[in-house]
């Protein structure tokens, strides 16, 4: 993605970050009338799109880009939600680094735990994808060990462990950066292709 790109998901992410901090109806009203126009100067009070994707994907499974010009809603540094995880790969481990915001929070200063669970989801088909097969998540199953709290540095990390016919297992765990603190678990099963 471009830089303007990144800049406009930046700024939209602070701005939804600030929205939850304020309870001021003046601030409220005027950004209300502001975000009205900047949302017609983007076009967006036309119909909604039916998919984030401009083109069509490839054909072939493993050549689709999901995170096509940073729009992935966990992974995208172009969307507006997007935590984003920085997700890549580290020998045979595939890790995400976060920090999930106030953007994220369930109950008072804790990550709400779906979006932990969508980070895993994540993870674990990145971590199928060393086995040199790729397909969506089957099954997911995530223990919550503690509390994962807001604005702290975290770290997934997802292995891929076998492969059973077109079942590709994985597991994985994610911990704060800070001390090495695991918060969740998963177990995922992906369903390659072929």
């Amino acid at each position: 993605p471009s830089p303007a790109l990144q800049q406009l998901g930046d700024t939209l992410r602070q701005l939804s970050r600030g929205r939850l901090a304020t309870e001021d109806e003046g601030r409220s009203e005027h950004a209300t009338t502001v975000l009205a126009s900047l949302s017609r100067d983007l076009g967006a009070d036309g119909p909604e799109p039916a998919t984030r994707f401009n083109t069509p994907l490839a054909e072939d499974p493993d050549a689709r880009l999901v995170n096509a010009q940073g729009r992935h809603p966990l992974l995208g540094s172009t969307h507006p939600l997007a935590p984003p995880i920085d997700l890549r790969v580290e020998g045979d481990v595939t890790v995400g680094n976060v920090t999930f915001d106030v953007r994220f929070e369930g109950n008072e200063g804790w990550v709400h735990g779906g979006f932990v669970a969508a980070g895993f989801d994540i993870v674990a088909v990145q971590a199928a994808r060393l086995s040199g097969r790729s397909g969506p998540t089957g099954t997911l199953n995530v223990r919550f060990l503690a509390p994962t709290p807001v604005g702290v540095a975290l770290r997934y990390e997802g292995r891929f462990l076998r492969a059973e016919g077109r079942k590709l297992h994985t597991e994985g765990h994610l911990a704060r950066v800070d001390d090495g603190q695991r918060t969740a678990e998963a177990e995922a099963i992906v369903v390659a292709f072929s």
